[in-house]
C-alpha cells in the first residue's frame, strides 16, 4: 500500500516547482525501459531533446531558463540508447527599427544558428551542454557503440557557415559550437 501521507507531501513540493520553476533537474536509473522527452521555447531560442535508455541505464538532466536558458545531459547505457537534441536561436541584430511600416526588409540583418544531435547507440555513454544568451553554445560529447549524426549551421548576415559529421561503428566524438557573442561569465 502507497503511504498517502508520502504522495501527498511530494505533491505539495512539486506543483509549486512546476508552476513558477526556472530550473528543473531530474535524474532516473533504470534496468528496463526509460524515456525523457524536454522543449523550451522562449524568443529567439527553441531546445528540444529526447532521449531514452534501455537494458541497465541512468538519464541526469539539468534543464534551467531566464535570460539565459540552458540543459546539461548525462545518458549512459549497458543497452540501447536513443538520442535527439535541437536548438535554434535567431538575434535580430538591427540598429533602430524604422519608423515606416513598408521598410525595407534588407535593411535588417538578422544572425542565428541552428544544431541538431540524432543518434541510435548500442551502448555507451552521450553528454552534452547547451547554453543559450547572447550567442549559443553547444557542447557534446559522446563514447560507445552505434550511430551518431550532427548537424548545425550558423547565419550571420552575409556569412553562413553549416557543418556536419556522422560518425558508426565503435566511437569516441567531441564536439564544441559556438555562435554569437558571448558573455558567459
Amino acid at each position: 500500500m502507497v503511504n498517502r501521507a508520502g504522495v501527498l507531501l511530494l505533491v505539495l513540493l512539486f506543483i509549486p516547482i512546476l508552476i513558477c520553476a526556472d530550473s528543473i533537474s531530474s535524474s532516473i536509473s533504470c534496468k528496463g525501459v526509460s524515456f525523457v522527452g524536454s522543449s523550451v521555447v522562449q524568443p529567439g531560442a527553441a531546445w528540444s531533446e529526447r532521449l531514452s535508455v534501455s537494458d541497465v541505464g541512468m538519464i541526469v538532466r539539468d534543464l534551467f531558463t531566464g535570460e539565459k536558458a540552458g540543459a546539461n545531459t548525462v545518458v549512459r547505457s549497458q543497452g540501447p540508447m536513443g538520442i535527439y537534441e535541437y536548438s535554434a536561436s535567431a538575434l535580430n541584430s538591427t540598429g533602430k527599427d524604422g519608423v515606416c511600416l513598408f521598410g525595407m526588409p534588407e535593411n535588417r540583418s538578422v544572425s542565428g544558428y541552428e544544431s541538431t544531435v540524432l543518434g541510435l547507440m548500442q551502448q555507451g555513454s552521450y553528454s552534452s551542454m547547451l547554453l543559450h544568451g547572447n550567442g549559443s553554445r553547444f557542447l557534446v560529447n559522446a563514447n560507445g557503440s552505434g550511430i551518431l549524426l550532427t548537424r548545425a549551421g550558423s547565419v550571420d548576415g552575409l556569412k553562413e557557415m553549416y557543418h556536419a559529421s556522422d560518425v558508426l561503428g565503435e566511437l569516441n566524438l567531441t564536439e564544441v559550437m559556438e555562435i554569437g557573442v558571448y558573455d558567459w561569465f
